[in-house]
């Protein structure tokens, strides 16, 4: 049975502070003429846990200002509409110019059931059929798609897909997670690529794969994300609320302020609690960095203390790689978001995989306590003699300490080099971070050929790819593919038992 969940957190063009307020009322069943036509940047993102769904997508403003879907278990459909089915009212706010933002949780939803459903913007027409699957109750699988900064153009001219779209690179990367049958996307922030106001037609692009109508997104705000438009196009659970903080990047730009403290959130997915965090902003001190991490230790109390002994994983989403190794890794605003205690969090809560992108590469780390790596309870495996970078072991049992992992670009936009890349590196004059295996730090040293002190294993193989997991009662699973070279077989593997 599903059931009808009233969002009134739809985001004004300007957004403001406000309460969350979620009504509940009666499903009842609706025969109407289903007029099938293709929903407009439709998105589901997972619900506070894995018996709801939240859905968006977008409507004309002469097009009807009234939120539905209709939705059931798809073996009882008719044919590919939604003749009958319970109908369930959602929320709806002006977006851009023309276009209304719709939002609709669905609740009730069973474990490993297919659904049916359409979605109306005035009651009456209502979309073609679209299927969503909900996990298995005691396992499931998920992906994680690092930047796929979304244009409309090209990919990087390095690339091994030379002359592809961002389009044509997200798209099939997207259609390899369909074939492996995830349950969900974890993205880790940078969805489209302009940063100033957005642009439309770039989510135009990353809604485009029509897999997306039945894999939910879960969306990191990356520092390419900062903008209105974002609000408009997800609709996230659990969302905390923040002061806007000042900084050296924002002090002109009420956008930016806002949307730097904005889906902060979380949910539990089966035994897993999945906490997302906006690191979007770029402190110039170690104090203001201190300002976010209070606001992450806020969202992690909360989310931890909302569902103690609910979960058996926990997992970080957020953006800026505290632990990778290419153009980003002496940066220094991510160096005061270490130095004011970002990794220290993820010791206070025994988080056990933090997922990060920005830096356009793959990255995976020891597990690290303390800032330290701890090698202890790892199995010895380097499998893969070709592998360009670290001596990782490929599995753990009770690893004492947090694994990090950073994702390449899923759409070829970028890549970024590593060791000789000093002309490129953001920060060129960095004399204490980041933390090399040699004992020293510093971007200088790092140029040199020092691995950073996380390091576990790498690769930038300049082809789109995507970290693919998964998760059952006592073990977790991370598998590291791309478009080319390991299409099929993993580049790397790691294994977490408890």
């Amino acid at each position: 049975m599903v059931s009808l969940s009233k969002d009134a957190r739809a985001v004004p063009f300007i957004w403001a502070f406000s309460l969350v307020f979620v009504f509940f009322t009666t499903v009842t069943p609706v025969f109407a003429t289903d007029s099938g036509f293709a929903a407009e940047a439709l998105t589901l993102t997972p619900g506070k846990n894995t018996r709801e769904i939240n859905l968006t997508w977008y409507g004309n403003t002469d097009a009807g200002s009234v939120s539905h879907i209709k939705i059931a278990s798809a073996s009882v459909m008719s044919g590919d509409t939604c003749l009958s089915a319970n109908v369930i009212s959602g929320t709806h706010t002006p977006a851009s110019a023309g276009k209304i933002s719709h939002k609709v949780i669905v609740t009730g939803l069973n474990a490993n059931t297919e659904y049916g459903y359409c979605v109306s913007n005035d009651g009456v027409k209502y979309s073609k059929m679209y299927t969503y699957k909900t996990p298995m109750a005691d396992s499931f699988k998920f992906a994680v798609t690092g930047d796929p900064q979304m244009t409309v153009g090209k990919q990087d001219k390095s690339s091994k897909r030379k002359n592809e779209t961002t389009l044509k690179g997200w798209h099939d990367t997207v259609a390899s997670l369909a074939a492996r049958g995830v349950n969900f996307i974890a993205g880790v922030g940078d969805q489209v690529d302009k940063t100033k106001e957005g642009d439309e037609a770039e989510y135009a692009n990353f809604f485009a794969p029509d897999a997306l109508r039945s894999i939910p997104f879960s969306p990191a705000i990356g520092n390419h994300d900062r903008h209105y438009l974002f609000n408009f196009h997800y609709n996230i659970p659990n969302e905390l609320s923040f002061t806007p903080i000042d900084n050296a990047g924002n002090k002109d730009d009420q956008q930016y302020k806002d949307m730097e403290v904005r889906a902060n959130y979380y949910y539990l997915y089966n035994n897993s609690l999945f906490v997302v965090l906006n690191d979007s902003g770029y402190p110039e001190s170690k104090a203001v960095a201190a300002q976010y991490v209070k606001n992450f230790d806020a969202v992690l109390k909360v989310a931890t203390q909302a569902h103690a002994g609910q979960y058996t994983w926990l997992f970080v989403q957020h953006h800026k790689s505290t632990a990778s190794v290419a153009d980003h890794v002496a940066d220094r605003d991510i160096q005061y978001y270490v130095e004011a205690g970002f990794d220290a969090l993820m010791d206070k809560y025994n988080v056990d995989f933090v997922l990060a992108g920005h830096d356009h590469v793959y990255a995976r780390s020891y597990p690290m306590k303390g800032g330290k790596p701890d090698k202890t309870n790892l199995k010895s495996g380097v499998g893969n003699t070709a592998i360009k970078g670290g001596d990782g072991a490929d599995s753990s049992n009770k690893p004492n300490g947090t694994v990090y992992f950073t994702a390449t670009a899923a759409s070829g936009l970028k890549y970024y080099e590593l060791f000789n890349n000093g002309d490129h590196l953001y920060i060129k004059d960095n004399q204490s971070y980041p933390y090399l295996v040699n004992g020293l730090g510093g971007s200088v040293e790092y140029v040199k050929g020092n691995l950073p002190l996380s390091t576990a294993k790498y690769l930038q193989n300049k082809t789109p790819g995507y970290l693919y997991i998964e998760v059952s009662v006592s073990t977790a699973s991370f598998k590291w593919y791309d478009l080319d070279d390991y299409a099929n077989t993993p580049y790397d593997t790691y294994t977490v038992t408890k």
